[in-house]
């Protein structure tokens, strides 16, 4: 039984799919099986996933004989893992080659979601500046306390990302994958949300998740509406989540994830020209 099961779900990924096996072969640390589940792609994905499990058997490959939707592509490729711990990956992403190697150790001795850096890049792979960029990202303490912190910090300042993590199997259950899928494009924050109740996330060290941006609009495109600050705050789903005791308490912090939302980033540079001139 290897210590680690990385799972990765991909459908037509061929774009950047070998940076993303590649990023995980090449680890320093080698204790890993890479499940790799393939929801019926019709470009070259097939043709990479067979060639890179041929050359590694650490890789176990699967094709789904039709398209199962992305959140039944995530939960196969978690049933497949045999290892204790388990970690997703997106198939256009890319880790530093020490993110298992720095990641691990606090994993072993931490029953914790366990998360290093992210680096936020443009859809071609260039580093952008991004205000997730290298923060260290961490909610410790008692289960309601961290799982409100979580609820109420800005969702641009890369939270989300801490579901490709490396999590104590036993942490995901039947009921996080009802919550996935049950909250549309907010399904990971309210799942991550959910698995606080029952572990914290901690910070491991400064290597880095590489995230890929989605591609630029085409010249020309039409705009789309921004979403109103009640619908990025996801006050919504948040009401609808959880105990009566979380909900009261999140409408009553709520006021402070507005302010974040809206004079985070004025907040931010402030503190950053403060901390210059000290």
């Amino acid at each position: 039984m290897p210590e680690i099961s990385i799972g990765l779900p991909v459908y037509n990924g061929s774009c950047h799919l070998r940076t993303a096996i590649n990023s995980v072969l090449q680890q320093s640390f080698t204790d890993f099986e890479l499940i790799i589940s393939d929801n019926s792609s019709t470009d070259e994905t097939e043709q990479i996933c067979r060639e890179f499990s041929g050359l590694d058997s650490r890789i176990r490959y699967f094709r789904q004989e039709v398209n199962i939707g992305v959140i039944n592509n995530f939960q196969f490729v978690y049933q497949q893992a045999t290892a204790p711990l388990f970690k997703w990956m997106a198939h256009d992403d890319w880790l530093d080659l020490d993110w298992l190697s720095q990641l691990m150790p606090v994993a072993r001795t931490r029953r914790a979601i366990v998360f290093g850096h992210l680096q936020m890049v443009t859809h071609d792979g260039q580093a952008m500046e991004h205000q997730a960029n290298g923060r260290a990202m961490q909610y410790d303490g008692p289960a309601l306390w961290r799982q409100l912190a979580f609820a109420i910090e800005p969702a641009n300042l890369g939270k989300a990302n801490t579901i490709y993590g490396i999590i104590p199997r036993e942490t995901i259950s039947q009921e996080s994958f009802r919550i996935f899928s049950g909250y549309d494009g907010a399904g990971d924050v309210i799942m991550l949300t959910d698995c606080l109740g029952r572990v914290p996330i901690v910070f491991a060290g400064p290597s880095k998740l590489f995230k890929r941006s989605a591609p630029a609009r085409p010249l020309g495109a039409a705009k789309t509406k921004r979403p109103s600050l009640f619908q990025r705050t996801m006050l919504g789903q948040f009401l609808s989540f959880g105990s009566m005791t979380f909900r009261v308490a999140y409408l009553m912090l709520y006021p402070l994830a507005m302010v974040r939302m809206k004079y985070g980033r004025k907040f931010r540079r402030i503190g950053a020209r403060l901390t210059g001139m000290i």
